[in-house]
């Protein structure tokens, strides 16, 4: 389950050379990553660790009760996208426990409301 894709633009985020090469060809994000994992306090989440590279984008894994939560930050062909999604056991799923929407909405309207705030964002819009 995965939030709404928040595009937006922004030269604050560098790229840093090979850093597609622990991802996919292509595919950056990781200052933007790390810059978000830094903002996310503002508003009461805390990044776990060290950003993550996965194939489609870095991902910020966030403290979070009942599941897996990250913010996955990649490069997009106008800019930059931030999405927010989360993952669950199967047994509190089939239990009808399952938390992952309202984590995600949750987290979601923080991430918006830092990208919102932050100077050098432009353009942001949902897709």
């Amino acid at each position: 389950m995965h939030s709404p894709v928040l595009m937006f633009q922004s030269s604050r985020f560098e790229i840093v050379a090979d850093e597609d090469k622990l991802t996919n060809p292509g595919i950056y994000g990781m200052r933007l990553a790390e810059w978000m994992a830094n903002e996310l306090p503002t508003h009461g989440y805390h990044a776990l660790g060290e950003v993550i590279p996965e194939d489609f984008a870095w991902c910020v894994p966030v403290a979070a009760d009942d599941c897996e939560l990250y913010v996955a930050c990649t490069s997009a062909e106008e800019g930059w996208q931030a999405y927010v999604f989360a993952d669950c056991g199967l047994m509190e799923r089939l239990a009808g426990r399952d938390p992952r929407a309202t984590v995600v909405a949750e987290l979601y309207t923080a991430v918006r409301s830092i990208l919102e705030d932050a100077p050098g964002i432009s353009y942001l819009h949902t897709q």
